[in-house]
């Protein structure tokens, strides 16, 4: 699993994990629960394969398909329990929409995805850019600062001869 951004808030038991889910409408298998668990528990916003590698580690002994696996992210983005972050590659990223960063770096050269550091005026400035967007008309859903360059270790490996 990706270790570098995202840190969780405080972590939820899988009962209330089960809660929420059912109060969203979902069937709270262990899949479902399974998954919130690793997401929360990750740092950074996470791919399917990501996911699919870390619920083979888990130590559960309890498979799951790749399919199933899309399957749950999907429901879960639906009911607004997980964003989906797509990067530059068209490879899809989660992260629990609790914990969603309002800015990402992303690595042109890894595509690695890292949240910006928390910053007191960053809120504000989103907002001022959702406030000019609404006198042109425009009515925004989501703002989500996106950032491109190589992240230290792709520079470091740039630097080399």
């Amino acid at each position: 699993m990706n270790t570098s951004a995202v840190q969780p808030t405080s972590p939820l038991p899988a009962t209330r994990w089960a809660e929420l889910v059912r109060a969203r409408g979902l069937r709270a298998t262990r899949d479902v629960l399974r998954v919130l668990l690793l997401l929360e528990a990750s740092k950074a916003p996470e791919t399917h394969e990501s996911l699919m590698q870390a619920l083979q580690a888990d130590g559960s002994g309890q498979p799951v398909d790749r399919v199933t696996l899309y399957r749950v992210l999907d429901r879960l983005v639906q009911a607004n329990l997980l964003t989906r972050i797509q990067d530059s590659g068209r490879t899809a990223h989660f992260t629990l929409a609790q914990s969603a960063p309002s800015g990402l770096f992303e690595c042109e050269q890894c595509h690695s995805l890292t949240a910006l550091p928390d910053d007191p005026q960053l809120p504000a400035l989103l907002e001022q850019l959702n406030a000019r967007l609404q006198q042109t008309g425009l009515r925004s859903t989501d703002i989500t600062l996106s950032v491109h360059g190589l992240c230290h270790d792709c520079e470091e490996d740039s630097d080399k001869p």
